[in-house]
C-alpha cells in the first residue's frame, strides 16, 4: 500500500462523490449518517478555500495552485461541483456554497468545445493517475474526451442543469 504525499484532485473526487451519493442511500437514522455529513462539509471547506478564482476549477494538486507546473484539471472540478451542487440541495451545505458551485460549474464549462465532427470534447482531463510526487502529478498526459473526465462531466452537468 502506497500513498501519496500529495492532494491529489481526482483522487479527492471519488470521495466526494461516494460521499454524497452515500447520503442519498444511508438511513436517517444510521449512526454514522452525521459523519458523513461531516466529511462532506469538510471537503466542501476545502474545496472553497482552494478554487482558483481566475478559472473556477480545481488544481491537479489542490492545495498548490500556486506552484509552478501546476494546472486545473477538468474531472476533478467537475466532481468537486457536482458534490457541493448536491450538498447546498439536500441541505447539507450551507447556501453560501452556491457559487462555488457555480464558478465550478462555468469553469468546467470552459473546457468545452464543439469539434469539426459537431461532436462535444471536454479537454485537459489527466490520463489514469497513481500516487507519485508533485513531478509526477503535474506532467501526466492530459486528453481530451478521456472517460474520466467525460462521466464526471456528465453526471456534473445532470446535477447542474436541474438545480440550476
Amino acid at each position: 500500500d502506497r500513498a501519496s504525499d500529495f492532494h491529489w484532485a481526482r483522487a479527492i473526487g471519488w470521495v466526494a462523490m461516494a460521499a454524497i451519493d452515500i447520503l442519498e442511500v444511508l438511513p436517517a437514522n444510521h449512526v454514522r449518517r452525521q459523519a458523513m455529513i461531516d466529511i462532506v462539509r469538510h471537503l466542501a471547506g476545502g474545496f472553497q478555500r482552494f478554487q482558483d478564482p481566475a478559472s473556477g476549477r480545481w488544481f491537479q494538486v489542490v492545495d498548490r495552485g500556486t506552484t509552478s507546473g501546476n494546472w486545473t484539471e477538468t474531472s476533478a472540478s467537475a466532481m468537486f461541483t457536482y458534490m457541493i451542487s448536491r450538498g447546498v440541495e439536500r441541505g447539507y451545505l450551507d447556501a453560501s456554497f452556491k457559487p462555488v458551485a457555480t464558478r465550478g460549474y462555468q469553469g468546467v464549462l470552459g473546457r468545452i468545445s464543439l469539434g469539426a465532427d459537431g461532436r462535444t470534447n471536454v479537454r485537459e482531463i489527466v490520463v489514469g493517475t497513481s500516487p507519485g510526487n508533485l513531478s509526477y502529478y503535474f506532467n501526466r498526459p492530459r486528453e481530451t474526451n478521456d472517460f474520466h473526465g467525460l462521466g464526471a462531466f456528465l453526471v456534473m452537468n445532470e446535477q447542474l442543469t436541474r438545480v440550476p
